[in-house]
């Protein structure tokens, strides 16, 4: 099977490319399939050649890692194109990403969904800025950038005076609205979903910030994933796989993480960011349905490795469910317009 690869190469330490991959990732992902057997292509996602490059190569499937460029949805970008030209790929479809790549509309979704997720308010830029009934702490985002984008030791206010600094700030930077959410107190806890038909979480894994140095901690806003965490601490910390808690909440953890999969309507694969208070009480805070494959830095190699597993498994098992869901959507597709 011939097997393209979408991507966005990262090309410098910018902010603007925080989000795309390191040569090394791209690579492993492509040696990762070559090794089961796949005849395998790279497609560099901004090139502007990329639309007529798939439209003559047609590869039989398309494992897309692009982040995209431009835009608040720009993770759709690539899934939109592969759409037109109808070429299956891995991952969720155009709606699902634009919806989760908005942090606004993803809480807005899983609320109506049941999905316990943090209160929170946005502030619109020339709008008034008001955070009345919200509990503090609080913790300022900016609801269309990943890889904690926007997220600093500052992020996290104890009072109303030192958020609209921060909220301030994130305007300035971003030109968008701002997402101010009640800041839970608590265990760091990342679940990594897989499959369709249903979904399956994988053990939850929780994020330790104990081995940090004070230094390191500081940046880390005192435990959270803080963009600088991501880029310079991330391997200081502990991973524990399954998190330290009683099976009864891992179980739930689990849970809640596949009904949001569901209601988020993503495919393959996804991961989501939690927090579980000191009451046990549990909200999930974002989902990631296009999650960094980066062998050394991102989380869900990183489970993988602590379940036993390879890359290459990992790469192959996205894959795989990809071409399941596909032909299962096809033939679906097929018994319909024949039953018409």
């Amino acid at each position: 099977m011939k097997i393209g690869i979408t991507y966005n190469l990262k090309k410098s330490d910018s902010d603007r490319e925080a989000e795309f991959d390191r040569p090394e990732t791209i690579d492993m992902v492509k040696k990762s399939l070559e090794n089961r057997g796949y005849k395998v292509k790279l497609y560099e996602a901004s090139s502007p050649l990329l639309f007529y490059s798939l439209a003559l190569d047609r590869p039989q499937f398309v494992f897309n890692i692009a982040e995209g460029k431009n835009g608040s949805h720009r993770e759709a970008f690539v899934p939109a194109l592969l759409d037109e030209l109808k070429l299956p790929y891995t991952g969720s479809n155009v709606l699902s990403l634009a919806i989760s790549m908005d942090k606004i509309m993803t809480k807005e979704v899983l609320k109506l969904a049941n999905v316990p997720t943090p209160n929170y308010k946005v502030v619109r830029p020339n709008g008034h800025l008001s955070l009345e009934g919200l509990k503090f702490p609080v913790i300022v985002k900016p609801p269309f950038e990943g890889s904690s984008m926007g997220i600093t030791s500052k992020s996290v206010c104890y009072n109303e005076e030192r958020a609209k600094i921060d909220i301030y700030k994130t305007f300035q930077k971003f030109k968008r609205p701002v997402l101010v959410e009640e800041f839970i107190e608590g265990a760091e806890i990342t679940v990594g979903v897989m499959g369709n038909f249903p979904p399956h979480a994988l053990p939850p894994m929780e994020i330790d910030f104990s081995s940090l140095t004070k230094r390191e901690l500081k940046a880390s806003a005192w435990g959270i994933q803080t963009y600088k965490f991501k880029t310079d601490y991330s391997t200081k910390a502990n991973y524990c796989l399954p998190a330290r808690m009683p099976e009864e909440m891992l179980s739930k953890i689990s849970k809640i993480c596949e009904d949001a999969f569901i209601a988020l309507r993503n495919s393959d694969i996804a991961r989501f960011d939690l927090r579980v208070d000191k009451e046990g009480n549990l909200f999930i805070l974002e989902v990631n349905p296009l999650p960094g494959l980066d062998p050394e830095h991102s989380d869900f190699p990183r489970i993988y490795r602590l379940m036993g597993k390879t890359y290459e498994d990992l790469i192959n098992d996205i894959l795989n469910f990809a071409i399941e869901r596909y032909k299962i959507e096809n033939k679906t597709e097929t018994e319909n317009n024949h039953n018409n």
